[in-house]
């Protein structure tokens, strides 16, 4: 793509949510090559994991059987926990998030002209409001499943993600800006250099 962001673009903050399936990851890679500094809050929980004070409170908290032989967390045993219980979810978050948060927004921070965070949840925890916009990424009902089962997930699997967000439309409507994520990966760009250089935006 031969766009990219512009030097005179002020420092902007972009929050990047969106239901499972809809494509978040490939938004964020497709702003990341036109310029931007990103990061996704899944992957920074990850980086948590390999924390020896979180591992040990993780341990506390959930047991040692969410730990493999090398003693490293094992994410689908502690998903299997978690997203069966919304009380344990909560328990994970409350370990989790204020350093995950810590982390994002040291990003935010940093002197870069445009920085996109991706968090699933930053409409039900209340995090939009840390952020000069809010982008939805949003595609059918149908196509977030095929998208899913393609990566083997099962229908439970996917109930049990859905049962913990908002609704893909409550996304939509609370967001700035909603990409449609159900063409070509053409009409994807074209829909993101968009959102991205209209005069709203900069």
């Amino acid at each position: 793509m031969s766009t990219s962001i512009p030097v005179a673009l002020p420092h902007l903050r972009i929050g990047l949510t969106g239901g499972i399936g809809c494509g978040k990851s490939t938004v964020l890679e497709i702003l990341q090559q036109l310029g931007a500094r990103t990061a996704q809050a899944d992957l920074l929980a990850r980086e948590q994991f390999d924390d020896p004070a979180m591992r040990q409170r993780l341990r506390e908290r959930f047991g040692d059987g969410i730990f493999d032989a090398e003693g490293k967390v094992d994410r689908p045993s502690l998903g299997r926990i978690v997203f069966n219980s919304r009380e344990r979810l909560a328990e994970l978050e409350e370990l989790l998030h204020p350093a995950v948060r810590a982390a994002w927004q040291r990003i935010c921070d940093e002197p870069q002209p445009l920085v996109v965070i991706e968090i699933p949840l930053l409409f039900e925890k209340d995090l939009h409001s840390s952020f000069d916009l809010t982008w939805c990424v949003a595609a059918s009902t149908q196509t977030r499943h095929q998208r899913l089962q393609a990566r083997g997930w099962n229908d439970e699997q996917i109930a049990q993600r859905e049962a913990n967000q908002w609704t893909v439309a409550q996304k939509m409507q609370k967001a700035d800006v909603v990409i449609w994520n159900e063409g070509s990966l053409a009409h994807l760009q074209a829909q993101i250099k968009h959102s991205l250089f209209s005069p709203t935006t900069a």
